[in-house]
């Protein structure tokens, strides 16, 4: 069963900051991004129980090659994501 997933205004947010950081570095860069989020997008939705609880009910998927998290919460038949964050900096406040 695939799963809705709704993406929070906060992961939104992340999403493009990273998009645009990349976009700066080297143009195409954030579309190779782009995808790499969506692909784990689209395994959250097919199997969301597939990664662990990390901590409390937030569960991370990381992406491939890049260094971004997905962190998102399973409520009934909804998926939550709640932030798209990089490994190695500091998270927003």
């Amino acid at each position: 069963m695939v799963h809705k997933l709704i993406i929070k205004p906060g992961a939104e947010q992340d999403l493009r900051e990273a998009l645009e950081w990349y976009k700066k570095e080297r143009s195409g860069l954030e579309v190779e991004l782009y995808r790499k989020v969506t692909e784990v997008f689209e395994d959250i939705a097919k199997n969301p129980e597939q990664y662990q609880k990390r901590y409390r009910n937030i569960r991370i998927r990381y992406t491939r090659k890049f260094k971004y998290g997905v962190h998102y919460t399973i409520e009934d038949d909804m998926i939550y994501v709640h932030a798209i964050l990089h490994t190695s900096r500091k998270p927003r406040k």
